[in-house]
């Protein structure tokens, strides 16, 4: 007599170790570029949801990073 055959638990899906580190990789890429953008490009655009129309003359980001900027010989004027 055969015993009928007891169903496994689903085990959760996790992701293989070339697939996190493609992630993390793909994450860390985005946050890289993100930080470049606010150090060398943002004229107000990041702070736009905080101060609206006053951003342009309210940049923060920009006078923080201004010093760094030139250092780094980039241009910002």
């Amino acid at each position: 007599m055969a015993t009928p055959a007891v169903p496994q638990p689903a085990r959760p899906r996790v992701l293989t170790k070339g697939a996190r580190d493609v992630v993390i990789a793909g994450l860390a890429v985005a946050i890289a570029l993100l930080a470049l953008y606010a150090i060398f490009l943002d004229q107000g655009a990041l702070l736009s949801p905080v101060f609206g129309e006053l951003s342009p003359t309210m940049n923060y980001i920009h006078e923080f990073a201004h010093d760094g900027r030139h250092l780094l010989a980039a241009p910002c004027h």
